[in-house]
């Protein structure tokens, strides 16, 4: 199991822009694609679970109940089963505790947390941004590890103290012991310095600190991590092989090629950074002319017009004065019965302004292709002063990176 955090940067150089867009207001993204469910919130930060957990979470409740089927053959399988299934609740409560270190820290300096996913491989923590400072980047990253120590001997304690008298009192004791010792192993494995643990988190910031540069701290951190991950896959393919153990070689493998997507990823991120930092939006938007429509037109003519004449799948809703007011896409025309379209106004089901993702004219691209990721949409209305002036797609700004075809605007700089 090997839980990490987030990094907002991460996403393959090179996307696909799907012809529809993704709502602005849907679910929250899965870890892997689609959608996950939201939970709740935890001092304002949104908890999720992507659909890969629930595999996890059957694995680890299985193997907790033959382990201590084991340990202890005399306890009955619904006793066996219900401290399996209790303690797998209580280990992604562990994980959630450790994303929430690092998020509360985070938060402390400053730093927004959109969210905490937890997934088939341990949970995410989502930040708006990273660290400014070096300091606060070693801080944050020992957070979560200090969080799983401090559990892990709690519970070693907890099992320590209990009476193993009886039956139930020894399931009990089995349970703590199996938590403490995870969670010290969570904390350790995390400690690695390898990009994207914790551990190469530290690195990355010790690095920084040293030499003045993120990029380069970044660089060496993330190729630590590609080293620990071929390592991983490594010992896993091994482990198949010569010994035999299918699911625990398969099981390295599947983490190392986690990290190895993540630290690479982080490598492209630099270069979009890099490369989008210092063009505006205003540079590379294009208008949206015929895509522009009012809320008291009927879905009927909009279908006509718009969507039949002019193929067009995401309208803007704009007033008389151009000011945005939402978007409407093909989703929301089509989901209309045929026999309503005429008598129904685009008002009625466009997502309001309020819940859309919007970017200015005046930030960087990075910054707009950073807000595409984190909604999970291909394109972005651009405003000016609550105006429409055109929109930002991810395929323009990604086949103009590809094509060496930016604009320059002057030094370009973190953004």
């Amino acid at each position: 199991m090997s839980p990490t955090r987030g990094d907002d940067r991460a996403w393959p150089a090179r996307t696909k822009s799907a012809a529809p867009p993704a709502r602005h207001d849907a679910q929250p993204r899965g870890v892997f694609g689609g959608t996950s469910w939201r939970l709740g919130h935890v001092a304002g930060i949104d908890v999720n679970v992507d659909r890969s957990w629930i595999l996890i979470f059957v694995l680890i409740a299985m193997s907790l109940s033959f382990q201590l089927e084991a340990q202890q053959a005399d306890w009955s399988p619904p006793a066996r089963w219900s401290a399996a299934l209790a303690t797998s609740v209580l280990f992604f409560a562990s994980i959630l505790l450790h994303e929430l270190g690092h998020s509360l820290t985070a938060m402390r300096f400053g730093i927004r947390v959109r969210s905490i996913t937890l997934f088939i491989f341990g949970g995410l923590a989502q930040f708006e941004s990273d660290p400014r400072r070096p300091a606060h980047e070693v801080l944050i990253a020992l957070a979560g590890p200090l969080v799983s120590a401090l559990l892990g001997i709690a519970f070693l304690g907890l099992s320590r103290a209990i009476p193993a008298s009886g039956s139930l009192a020894a399931l009990v004791v089995a349970s703590l012991s199996w938590l403490g010792s995870i969670n010290l192993l969570l904390a350790a494995f995390n400690l690695v310095p390898a990009f994207p643990l914790d551990g190469g988190r530290v690195l990355r910031g010790v690095v920084w600190s040293l030499t003045g540069s993120f990029e380069r701290a970044t660089r060496l951190a993330a190729g630590a991590g590609s080293l620990f991950a071929y390592t991983l896959m490594g010992l896993g393919a091994l482990t198949t092989v010569l010994q035999g153990q299918i699911v625990g070689g398969l099981w390295l493998v599947l983490i190392g090629w986690f990290l190895l997507t993540a630290s690479r990823s982080a490598i492209g991120a630099l270069e979009l950074e890099r490369h989008l930092g210092g063009v505006l939006v205003a540079q590379v938007l294009r208008q949206v002319d015929t895509a522009r429509v009012t809320g008291g037109e009927s879905i009927e003519e909009i279908a006509r017009e718009a969507v039949f004449r002019h193929g067009l799948r995401t309208l803007y809703v704009t007033d008389s004065d151009a000011r945005l007011r939402g978007l409407v896409t093909l989703r929301e025309l089509v989901a209309i019965p045929a026999d309503q379209r005429a008598s129904t106004r685009i008002e009625a089901v466009m997502v309001p302004v309020e819940r859309l993702a919007v970017v200015s004219a005046g930030e960087s691209c990075w910054i707009a292709l950073r807000r595409m990721a984190e909604r999970g949409v291909n394109q972005l209305p651009v405003v000016d002063g609550g105006r429409l002036v055109g929109e930002v797609t991810r395929e323009r700004l990604v086949h103009l990176v590809q094509s060496g075809l930016l604009p320059e605007r002057g030094p370009r700089g973190r953004a």
